[in-house]
């Protein structure tokens, strides 16, 4: 399995929860990280999977491609996770002979030179499965050139008994047990739009609508959202949550669950919010649509903080619509999502690459 890091974005932690999950009886993982450690190393300590952190900055540096080419000897598959270690692993493929499944979670809907270029002349002729979690990313790789024979969708999977008891996720994150907590979990990013979130509370608080916020996530941006949070009057109504290596056992702690984001694939943090009984307002990216669509939530247009103030508003004044939904939110992820679904569909793609009946 190549990744680039082991910080806890979704594409990431999906990466490394299928590795953990795969059976060991027909497959020993081991995890080569091209970049730098994070959380998700605790996941990994925990499973008994190995994995090596090569420390890659930028660019091609040839002590770090031998050091991967010594640390690939005896494997026979190689899963890249990614456009960056997707690159890498169709050279170490081409370089090794070991055969190459590449995955790509998504797409941003502004095609760039290295992505086209990337896809189309260096990964697809080598790779042999190029898996992507759904119909919209597996378009976007058919538009960069990429053959459609190559591409399969496998839909991100998630656990439905990850999440703690409301009571002890609220505790673990310090919230208080009575108020109305709306919750985030997204990398702090431009692409994830907090500060769209930020002004809608801000409309509730001019209402007089008492709304806390939960920010389950860390990155570059988190001076600045805080600035902003501050400029909003909304220093006291934020937890930071920081980067959870375990945040899958979380989303229960909120209310209702947000994704603002200017685009998505398929967002692993919503499956594990809905997962929780927790309804969703999401931007309508991706395949939120059609996930919230079968009344598991609602989508408002993307940095439409009057829409999304409006749609929290409403799960505030109808607490039985609440419930409703986070009962079917629960009930789309078992039937569309579910974490084993997803493992037993890596485990067949693999063996068809190998030439393996799968028993």
């Amino acid at each position: 399995m190549l990744l680039d890091t082991l910080q806890t974005g979704g594409a990431e932690r999906i990466a490394v929860e299928l590795a953990s999950a795969l059976d060991r009886q027909r497959y020993s993982p081991i995890v080569l990280i091209s970049r730098y450690g994070g959380p998700l190393e605790e996941v990994l300590d925990r499973a008994g999977v190995d994995y090596s952190i090569l420390g890659r900055r930028h660019g091609f540096l040839p002590r770090k491609y031998r050091r991967a080419h010594q640390l690939l000897r005896g494997v026979v598959l190689i899963h890249s996770n990614m456009l960056g270690s997707n690159l890498w692993g169709a050279l170490l493929s081409r370089t090794t002979g070991v055969p190459l499944v590449a995955r790509e979670p998504t797409f941003s809907g502004v095609r760039s030179r290295l992505r086209t270029y990337g896809y189309r002349w260096w990964i697809a002729p080598v790779a042999r499965r190029i898996i992507c979690p759904s119909t919209i990313v597996a378009q976007s790789l058919y538009d960069e050139g990429v053959p459609r024979e190559l591409v399969e969708v496998i839909p991100n999977g998630v656990r439905l008994d990850a999440a703690l008891p409301r009571h002890e996720a609220r505790a673990e994150l310090g919230l208080d047990p009575q108020a109305f907590v709306v919750g985030i979990v997204a990398g702090l990013r431009k692409e994830k739009a907090h500060e769209v979130l930020f002004r809608a509370v801000a409309r509730l608080h001019a209402e007089g609508r008492e709304v806390k916020v939960c920010v389950v996530g860390d990155g570059t941006r988190r001076a600045a959202l805080a600035e902003t949070a501050a400029a909003l009057g909304l220093d006291g109504a934020i937890t930071w949550a920081g980067q959870r290596s375990e945040a899958k056992r979380l989303p229960a702690a909120f209310d209702v669950g947000v994704i603002c984001s200017d685009f998505e694939g398929l967002p692993v943090a919503a499956l594990e919010t809905l997962a929780a009984g927790v309804p969703m307002v999401s931007t309508a990216v991706g395949i939120m649509p059609t996930i919230l669509s079968d009344e598991a939530g609602f989508t408002v247009p993307v940095r439409d903080e009057a829409a999304l103030a409006g749609t929290i508003r409403r799960f505030i004044d109808e607490s039985e619509l609440a419930a409703r939904m986070g009962a079917r939110a629960r009930e789309v992820v078992r039937e569309q999502y579910a974490f084993d679904t997803m493992v037993q569909a890596f485990e067949r793609a693999y063996d068809q690459v190998l030439g393996r009946d799968g028993g």
